[in-house]
């Protein structure tokens, strides 16, 4: 046997093949074990050594057997590295990416006994999220005075940029070119004045008529209106119309023209007085459609020069998943940043923290905690499809890559220092235009 010098495994009736699985087998059940049982951010970590880690042909039947059945903890949201080689299957909606555990709750059954004060919200700290420092864009130090202005031209009367919403925009795009820089500057801007409006319409038959009038003005492009934001909307679709490609333009109407009709239902929902909760596939069906990012989106296209239609990609399933990876990664950000400066105004309870502390009974900390924890699996799902994409060999596609990750990693700095989401009573949610 194994002492004489015979064959390895021989005396126990073991077939040698499967001997010298059986070391790495144990290992990596071993490993298994260990995921389990840490501390989340621990595996996370370990996970995360392995990637470089050369795995010799006689693992691989063992990693994949791992891959496959799911081991993090079904609380927990994680994968294995990519140490195969292997791609992500799409992920096409953000609803497809609900935690299983959270999958199927109805809508009218919560495990709270009584109703939730939205100022638990207030009591929370943002752990095991990190956030790189995103420098603005050094190409237009003159973009707070293009707000400044454009915003005092269409209200008649000085109007400043008091929480510095131009930052995000900053943060979020590289281009140099001075036209695109300002066409993206003047949208932003609107659609940050926009929604801040459309916030406050209560939704009787008169509110209910204006947000579809606002959807009329932004299929046409026209208004008659008196309001800053007619003059504003006229102004940005022209340059849009001007510097799109014709498919960007229709593209564009079209996400903004369905986000304007997302206040009929959100406005009830952040106001709601029957506490009826959404369920999280109703949520996260809402959310894809008001978080206005396919347009956010095709301005980072604008930025490095790309035209999806003429590659074919605004159909491509890989796209289309690493588009929706970087939006929800940007909204969970948001959630869990923005929900402080929501409470005053009575909005909290159209927010995922509220939503999960509703269904599952947690305390505000223990759902910030969760959402942390799909924050960082978006962010695996943003660099496995943008790695794929860039295996397609377009240059512009590429460039357009690393601009949405910009712009996701700019996102998320900009939600941690920006004072439209500071509790600071000094800075307001909302900037005062005197209309």
């Amino acid at each position: 046997g194994g002492v004489d010098g015979g064959d390895e495994g021989q005396d126990l009736g073991v077939d040698p093949h499967v001997a010298h699985e059986l070391g790495p087998l144990l290992f990596w059940m071993l490993a298994d074990h260990v995921v389990e049982e840490i501390d989340y951010y621990a595996a996370k970590f370990v996970n995360n050594a392995l990637v470089p880690f050369k795995v010799p042909d006689t693992f691989k039947p063992v990693v994949t057997w791992l891959m496959n059945r799911n081991s993090i903890a079904s609380s927990r949201i994680s994968s294995l590295p990519n140490i195969l080689g292997q791609w992500r299957k799409p992920i096409l909606k953000m609803v497809d990416s609900i935690p299983d555990i959270f999958k199927g709750k109805p809508p009218t059954v919560a495990n709270r006994s009584t109703i939730i004060d939205v100022n638990e919200l207030l009591n929370y700290e943002v752990r095991g999220l990190m956030s790189e420092r995103i420098l603005r864009n050094p190409n237009h130090p003159e973009s707070t005075d293009w707000t400044n202005r454009l915003l005092s031209e269409a209200y008649g009367q000085p109007v400043c940029d008091t929480n510095d919403m131009t930052c995000f925009i900053d943060m979020c795009y590289t281009t140099v070119n001075k036209k695109h820089a300002f066409v993206i500057n003047y949208w932003t801007i609107f659609g940050f004045m926009l929604d801040d409006y459309l916030d406050q319409i209560v939704m009787d038959d008169a509110g209910k008529q204006q947000i579809c009038e606002w959807q009329q003005k932004y299929r046409t492009g026209k208004s008659d209106g008196k309001l800053g934001l007619d003059k504003m909307l006229v102004r940005t679709l022209e340059m849009n119309r001007q510097y799109l490609s014709p498919d960007q333009y229709d593209r564009h109407v079209r996400e903004m023209v369905e986000w304007i009709g997302t206040y009929l239902t959100v406005n009830q929902t952040k106001y709601n007085a029957d506490h009826q909760m959404l369920t999280y596939e109703q949520f996260w069906i809402q959310r894809a459609t008001d978080s206005v990012a396919g347009c956010v989106y095709i301005f980072s296209e604008l930025s490095v020069g790309l035209d999806a239609i003429e590659h074919g990609l605004t159909t491509d399933p890989i796209w289309i998943s690493f588009n929706t990876a970087a939006a929800k990664q940007s909204i969970l950000v948001n959630e869990v940043y923005s929900v402080k400066s929501e409470v005053p105004k009575g909005q909290a309870k159209y927010n995922y923290q509220y939503l999960i502390m509703w269904h599952e009974g947690y305390s505000a900390q223990e759902a910030v905690d969760h959402i942390v924890s799909e924050i960082h699996f978006q962010w695996e799902l943003v660099l496995d499809f943008g790695q794929q994409l860039k295996e397609y060999g377009i240059p512009v596609l590429s460039a357009y890559v690393d601009e949405v990750v910009h712009e996701v990693k700019g996102n998320h700095f900009w939600s941690t220092i920006c004072r439209r989401y500071s509790t600071d009573p000094k800075h307001s949610h909302y900037i005062n235009t005197g209309e």
